[in-house]
């Protein structure tokens, strides 16, 4: 128990809580920003709803673009220039949509933020940790993703006020001041100023010790699995946060209740990601086992029994939750911290780019069939979801009882060589 807290440190919680403020910050400015500005932003120009959100799913393909060359960078570069910018670019962005008087302006600041997006948000992030604490990361990323998880809460009634007294063109100028001023120098001080290295032993044991051989490692079975992995998680996510509404009021909850319920994706995401620091150490695969199997059951819930709702909502939120902890944890336990960045990067191009066509793709389904056909589709993919992980779990125990084959071997013959030397 409480096996991530009782090695941290005063220096380590401060990290991690100034690194997750800067996501709470850079989240707010991108993903969530139209959930509070998108409304007077359609209702002022008289851009069409598919536009205004339309450039949102703009900005998460071209995050998704760039994620590969983002991650080489951090892999190969000793000072990360890539993170350390992210505030000011998301800035830019923001600052252009306040000028933005023509549709032309306005996606072109959204392609700013895109970039912002793949510099800075957790996969970039991860990477970044992943290279300067190797095996050590992972409570660095339990502990940001659980602050992040207050994102909702922190970001939406300040950009709230801000429209309510300055208008939406002021609230993003002020927002984008915040950036410029605040995250440059919360990453200049964290990951940009200290070295890249780990500054503390590996707190390992024979749970969570990586189980990778070099033949292993380059296996394109496994990174394959991780990716169909992420992409199906990333698919079954966005379209769960975007259409819940429409499908719980479709299945005989009003509006009210239908948020109400809702509203329990986020305590659940937070609560589970806080119950990983409380919890004994187990290895990443299985968290993402139990991860597949609670966002399965969640959605199977949701759909077969409506008056339930809360429990499938719930069970989502806490499989939902793991998984974006899994992101950055599992792939660090396979490839280990030298190929981390690298991988993650490449990891996170075409789950974005999913991301980014889902809401499309989910609106064409509700549109010509129903919210239920649209959920079918969600509940095959979840079940689809837990094959990777399954396979992926035969194929670390077959390597890990294949290195402890050979360990033995090696220990035996150094043993019969010492006997026959004397």
């Amino acid at each position: 128990m409480f096996s991530l807290l009782k090695n941290i440190s005063v220096k380590q919680l401060a990290e991690s809580l100034t690194l997750g403020f800067a996501q709470v910050m850079l989240w707010g400015g991108s993903f969530f920003l139209l959930s509070i500005l998108g409304e007077p932003m359609m209702h002022e120009t008289g851009w069409s709803h598919e536009y205004i959100y339309g450039a949102l799913s703009v900005a998460i393909l071209i995050s998704g673009l760039i994620s590969p060359f983002v991650g080489q960078k951090i892999n190969f570069t000793n000072k990360n220039y890539i993170l350390l910018f992210a505030g000011l670019v998301m800035a830019a962005g923001i600052a252009t949509l306040a000028f933005s008087y023509n549709q032309w302006v306005f996606m072109l600041g959204w392609v700013i933020i895109g970039v912002a997006m793949g510099m800075g948000l957790y996969d970039a992030l991860f990477a970044s940790l992943g290279k300067k604490y190797g095996a050590n990361a992972k409570q660095f990323i339990v502990q940001i993703t659980l602050i992040s998880g207050f994102t909702t809460t922190l970001v939406w009634p300040t950009l709230s006020f801000l429209l309510t007294r300055f208008g939406w063109r002021d609230a993003c100028l002020m927002y984008a001041a915040a950036l410029a001023v605040l995250i440059l120098p919360i990453h200049y001080f964290t990951l940009f100023h200290s070295e890249n290295k780990s500054t503390q032993k590996p707190q390992l044991n024979s749970e969570t010790q990586q189980p990778t051989t070099a033949a292993f490692l380059h296996s394109s079975n496994v990174y394959y699995l991780l990716l169909i992995n992420f992409k199906i998680g990333s698919v079954l996510m966005t379209g769960v946060y975007i259409y819940l509404i429409d499908i719980l009021t479709n299945n005989h909850l009003s509006v009210n209740e239908a948020i109400a319920v809702g509203a329990m994706l986020g305590p659940s995401q937070v609560g589970v990601r806080a119950l990983d620091m409380f919890l004994a150490p187990k290895t990443p695969i299985r968290t993402a086992i139990i991860a597949a199997f609670a966002i399965l059951i969640g959605l199977t819930i949701l759909h077969l029994n409506p008056s339930v709702a809360v429990i499938g909502v719930v069970m989502f939120g806490l499989g939902n939750g793991m998984r974006s902890i899994l992101r950055g944890t599992l792939p660090l336990w396979i490839y280990g911290q030298e190929s981390y960045a690298l991988v993650i990067g490449k990891l996170a191009r075409l789950p974005l780019i999913a991301q980014a066509l889902t809401p499309f793709f989910g609106g064409l389904i509700i549109l010509h069939f129903n919210t239920n056909v649209f959920l079918d589709i969600l509940c095959g993919l979840a079940l689809l979801n837990t094959l990777p992980v399954i396979i992926l779990y035969k194929i670390l125990e077959t390597n890990s009882q294949t290195q402890q084959t050979v360990e033995s071997y090696e220990n035996n013959t150094t043993k019969r060589g010492e006997l026959l030397c004397k």
